[in-house]
This record gives C-alpha cells, sequence and structure tokens, in this order.
C-alpha cells in the first residue's frame, strides 16, 4: 500500500526505433558518401569472393578455354600448338555460364523465343535469329541481359540448331555482364568464328555470282556429307587439300571446279575403296 504522501512515478516506455528508410539516389554519386562508400566495400567483397569460386569451380576445357584463333595457313597445329599468342584470352562456354547463374541463384528466360518458335510452324522462311536473353534474380526481376545472333546458313539451314545457338550466344553474353567477367572471360569466340566461316559462305556464294570459278554450296554440302560417309578425317582431308594446292586452298569453301573434282576423286582412295 502506498501512502497519501508518496507519488507513483510510472514506468518510462521506450519507443522502438524507427526503421531507417533506405536512400535511393537517381544517380549513384548523389548517395551520402557513408553510404556510397559501404556499397562500394560490400560490392568489393562480393565480387572478390565470387572470383575466387570462379577460380575454384570452373573447369578449363569444360565451362571455359581457349580458342586458337590464328588461321591455319600460318599455323596447322590448331588446337594442339604450343605458341601462347595463338590462342585467345579464355571464352567462357554455357556450361560455365550455367554455374555462375546457378550458384548466384539466378534464372534465365528467352523473352524473344515464342516468336521464332511461332514464325517457324508457321513456314515463314528465316535468314537470321536474333534471341534476347534475360537472367532474373529470386523475386523475378531482371538483373541482366544479353544477345545473341546467329545465320541460319551457317547451321546449312537447321533453324533448331540456329536456335539453339543464337540461346547460347545471349546466355553467355547476359552472364558476363551481369557478372562484369568481360576482364576475366571474352565473348563467345567459337561463335565468332562460326560467323567468320557464315561470312566465308557468303562471300564464295557472291563470287560465283559474279562468274567467280569456286564451288557452289551444293558442292560443299555434298563433299562434307562424302567424308563423312566414308568415315575420314576431316581435318587430314584439309591438309591434303592444302599441301597437295601447294598452300593455296585452306578451306574448302577457298576451291575451284577443278581441284574440287580431283579432292571428290581422291576421297575414295583415302578411304581405300
Amino acid at each position: 500500500m502506498y501512502s497519501s504522501s508518496q507519488a507513483v512515478v510510472p514506468a518510462t516506455i521506450e519507443k522502438p526505433a524507427e526503421p531507417k528508410t533506405a536512400i535511393i539516389a537517381a544517380n549513384p554519386l548523389d548517395l551520402p558518401a557513408e553510404t556510397f562508400r559501404e556499397g562500394l566495400d560490400r560490392r568489393k567483397q562480393n565480387r572478390a569472393a565470387l572470383m575466387g569460386w570462379i577460380r575454384d569451380a570452373l573447369v578449363d576445357g569444360l565451362d571455359f578455354g581457349r580458342i586458337h584463333v590464328v588461321h591455319r595457313s600460318k599455323c596447322q597445329a590448331g588446337k594442339d600448338c604450343k605458341n601462347p599468342a595463338h590462342f585467345s584470352k579464355p571464352s567462357l562456354f554455357k556450361p560455365g555460364a550455367e554455374k555462375i547463374c546457378g550458384m548466384l541463384g539466378l534464372t534465365v528466360r528467352y523473352p524473344t523465343l515464342p516468336d521464332y518458335e511461332k514464325a517457324a510452324l508457321n513456314g515463314a522462311q528465316l535468314s537470321q535469329i536474333i534471341i534476347r536473353c534475360e537472367i532474373l534474380d529470386a523475386s523475378g526481376r531482371v538483373v541482366a541481359d544479353g544477345v545473341g545472333a546467329r545465320i541460319i546458313s551457317q547451321d546449312n539451314g537447321d533453324i533448331n540448331k540456329a536456335l539453339k545457338m543464337a540461346e547460347k550466344s545471349a546466355h553467355i553474353d547476359a552472364t558476363l555482364r551481369m557478372a562484369g567477367l568481360s576482364e576475366v572471360f571474352t565473348q563467345d569466340i567459337e561463335d565468332m568464328m562460326q560467323r567468320r566461316e557464315a561470312e566465308s559462305i557468303q562471300q564464295a556464294e557472291n563470287e560465283l555470282n559474279n562468274g567467280f570459278d569456286g564451288i557452289s554450296k551444293g558442292q560443299l554440302q555434298r563433299l562434307e556429307a562424302r567424308i563423312k560417309e566414308l568415315g575420314l578425317d576431316r581435318q587430314r582431308v584439309k591438309a591434303w587439300m592444302f599441301n597437295a594446292s601447294h598452300q593455296r586452298f585452306t578451306n574448302f569453301l577457298d576451291l575451284n571446279q577443278d581441284f574440287y573434282n580431283r579432292l571428290y576423286s581422291k576421297l575414295d582412295e583415302f578411304a581405300g575403296v
């Protein structure tokens, strides 16, 4: 019991701390210096952790690799070449891009793919494919995107294969952008080499239309099919062509009609038929 002379002092009730309101700025350089510095430090540490994981987890030759980029007219060794200067810097492959996205809990989607699928089903004549890849975080936000292109003639008119190759290039492009990996990996060099071959096809067709005595696309397909049918080593056939032509021809598309006929007749001899 309290006496009438005693005063009752009510307990002090502390108000819960109000949550800090996130500071949003149109330009990161407009953020308060401390907030900006904290953000940079956090990203620096996270990037260092990511790069360490990439070095440990990605497998050379499977997830990434170096492509021999020197023309065979200058170096016949190909992937067995011992000169490091003849190779590109590491190129990220699709399995590597999938590993990186999976480790970060990201998913991919191709928003333009349904348009090409619909066009193919409707019998539309397509000459090239351009696919956009979007990388999404767990909440469904787009955190990066990339583009992949493919000329259908590179795949002998196989639209399904062209779509797959364009998807692969777009996925790799988006992954490099998302993680800022261009300093480590280059773009899809393998695809660039295939695009060069497609340009060679186009050049050969143009020269043929202008009276050049080169081989046609049909003759090239016939030659490739015969080499495969006989079970011949394509590179050995090309090596013979290179030597027998006194280093004049380095690619089947370079052949003129006379040497094409000579080479084609030699295939049976190579196979012992």
